[in-house]
């Protein structure tokens, strides 16, 4: 060792990045640290710092010293600096873990002496995890989901003449017409308050029972009653319940006077074809109970029903074919069920290739002694949520129908690919811009292929926003992914690190959609995404984490970027083009509205600064 002045280790040792320092301790964003000192020499050569880096103790003393690298000593030694400068050294990932305390000191060498004594001790604790959701094993075998079991009735709204605002009965000057014969005909609908409790619970079992013959929609029957509900391609509308056929007879003194009154309950069933222009429509009626002026049960009839439905434009409506004869005595011993059930079929002919179908519902009825039959009875149409959508766009070799006042609902198969899953609850949860969510009113935005889409945009283009590939083609998950994501060759030999994005690509909420072309979160690099990484810490347990080489995400940002098993991530949306999206029983066209649920997460709390989970539930 040359004679001369020793350099000395700088007073302030840092760790960094750092966002401060908190009683003594430097709170460090990132597990890749990087460790500094200022170095001086009185001579002033140049000088290293050697740094070593010790676990601490309850005390937050100095504990047990950690192997930096794979050296005898297990130290890192910094490059030579000027005298006066700062000396640093970078922590490699894996070393530092989050959520502990270290503390580092130093010492110095200038080629030929060494510092006699370490510098004073500095303390750094590496952030926590932001993200810690438990998992379970991938299970290559699941089942597919059944999407139908998640899609849920809405109650929808036709246009129908209001029973509600009415603060009587109609009286003959309402909705009624002259029959001949000294007999005015009134049809109405009436309120739903007006049943009794016994006629409500008639009007339920009744309808129960003949449900194995007649419903066209299975769910109709376990709707409430008064109310219209829809699904993407079935309806079950009870609104019109009950409805009213009433008979006045005129005296020859002018007056009129209340000769018959039929109280019937209405159900109208729509089941449309996801891969047909052509659907089916039932209505299944039957009386409550028939009544005559006297309040006596005698034959004012026989009363005969007649439907009335149609479809414009460029639709046709078959005559209806009965499952039993809508002529009913009105003695109150006949309350047959009778089923009327129409065909109607679109034309498809706009150059869109788009064809917007209203629906409307009359009736008619007569007895025996009318001349003309009355034919005001109103059940209303079908804007604004059962109008009918048929195209050629999503499927053109099997056009089909929906109801797009329905928003239906996309679930990926969990046990299968638990990270992807894992990794879009998340981001849904837990950003402000909530994408997909149903609660908090925030749905998908449908982006088909660029043919298909108004912007002539390819998803792909959103996708190498968020996830870009480097200029040798290597993906961005293979480069810049966390060194710790497990990969699945077991299942697929072939399989690489991917990139994982949500919002999904193929959506405007994606981040990679310009807000140009109308998207709703657009970044410029899925470097300010939420960064994630799917990793097995033991046989049958994996983990979603937050990416602790970079500070803790905000929980203000608009997208999620994690990286993952190309197997899991190429999977999980197995389903949504054949089964769910264009060309699927859903018939998304662009800009189409869905919700995406995460059902196995729902006893999940996204309300805390750390998002912790176990799923599924213990």
């Amino acid at each position: 060792m040359r004679a001369g002045n020793r350099p000395v280790s700088g007073k302030n040792p840092q760790a960094g990045p750092s966002t401060s320092q908190a009683g003594g301790v430097w709170q460090v964003s990132s597990t890749e640290t990087v460790l500094s000192n200022t170095v001086t020499d009185k001579d002033n050569d140049e000088a290293n710092l050697t740094f070593e880096v010790y676990t601490t103790d309850a005390n937050g003393k100095p504990k047990t010293q950690v192997k930096l690298d794979d050296s005898e000593f297990g130290v890192l030694v910094s490059d030579f600096v000027p005298s006066g400068k700062t000396a640093k050294v970078t922590v490699d990932y894996g070393i530092l873990k989050p959520g502990v305390t270290y503390a580092f000191h130093t010492s110095a060498y200038d080629g030929g002496l060494y510092e006699t004594e370490w510098s004073p001790w500095a303390k750094l604790k590496i952030r926590d995890r932001a993200v810690d959701i438990k998992l379970p094993e991938p299970d290559k075998n699941a089942a597919k989901v059944n999407l139908e079991e998640f899609q849920e009735p809405l109650e929808a709204q036709r246009t129908v003449d209001d029973p509600s605002l009415r603060k009587t009965r109609p009286g003959p000057d309402e909705n009624c017409s002259d029959l001949g014969n000294n007999k005015i005909g009134c049809l109405e609908v009436g309120r739903p308050d007006e049943l009794t409790k016994k006629q409500r619970a008639t009007v339920e079992q009744r309808l129960r029972s003949v449900r194995a013959d007649s419903d066209l929609v299975s769910w109709c029957t376990d709707t409430s009653p008064g109310k219209d509900w829809i699904k993407r391609t079935e309806a079950c509308m009870k609104r019109a319940t009950p409805i009213h056929a009433r008979i006045y007879s005129k005296l020859p003194n002018g007056q009129t006077i209340l000769t018959g009154d039929g109280t019937f309950a209405s159900v109208i069933q729509m089941k449309l074809d996801p891969q047909s222009t052509s659907f089916l429509q039932e209505w299944t009626l039957f009386p409550i109970d028939f009544a005559d002026f006297e309040g006596k049960q005698t034959e004012w009839g026989p009363l005969t029903l007649t439907p009335k439905f149609s479809c414009s434009p460029d639709c046709s409506t078959s005559s209806p074919t009965w499952r039993g004869f809508p002529t009913w005595s009105t003695t109150g011993a006949d309350l047959h069920v009778a089923v009327a059930t129409f065909n109607h079929t679109v034309s498809i002919t706009a150059p869109s290739g788009i064809s917007k179908v209203a629906m409307k519902w009359e009736w008619s009825a007569r007895t025996p002694d009318t001349v003309k039959e009355l034919d005001q009875g109103d059940l209303g149409t079908s804007t604004p949520d059962l109008d009918v959508r048929c195209d050629k766009i999503a499927a053109p070799a099997k056009p089909g129908c929906v109801f797009p006042a329905y928003k239906p609902t996309w679930v990926m198969n969990f046990k299968k690919y638990p990270a992807a899953v894992a990794h879009g609850w998340l981001i849904q949860s837990k950003l402000p811009n909530h994408p997909g969510s149903k609660s908090a009113g925030k749905p998908m935005k449908f982006l088909p292929l660029a043919d298909k889409n108004e912007h002539g945009r390819d998803p792909q283009k959103n996708r190498d926003v968020i996830c870009p590939k480097e200029s040798d083609g290597k993906s961005w998950a293979s480069v810049h992914g966390n060194p710790d994501t497990t990969l699945l060759p077991e299942i697929k030999p072939t399989d690489t690190s991917s990139c994982d994005e949500f919002a999904y690509a193929s959506t405007y909420n994606s981040a990679g959609m310009p807000s140009a072309l109308d998207g709703l979160n657009e970044v410029t690099s899925g470097n300010t995404c939420v960064q994630t990484y799917a990793t097995r810490v033991k046989q049958g347990e994996w983990h979603l984490y937050d990416d602790s080489r970079k500070a803790a995400p905000t929980w203000k940002e608009v997208c999620g970027r994690s990286a993952m098993s190309g197997w899991i991530n190429s999977g999980s949306m197995a389903g949504f083009s054949g089964t769910f999206s264009a060309a699927g029983k859903y018939h998304l066209l662009d800009k189409d509205e869905y919700w995406v649920r995460f059902p196995e997460f729902e006893h999940c709390d996204a309300s805390k600064a750390t998002v912790t989970c176990t799923v599924p539930k213990p």
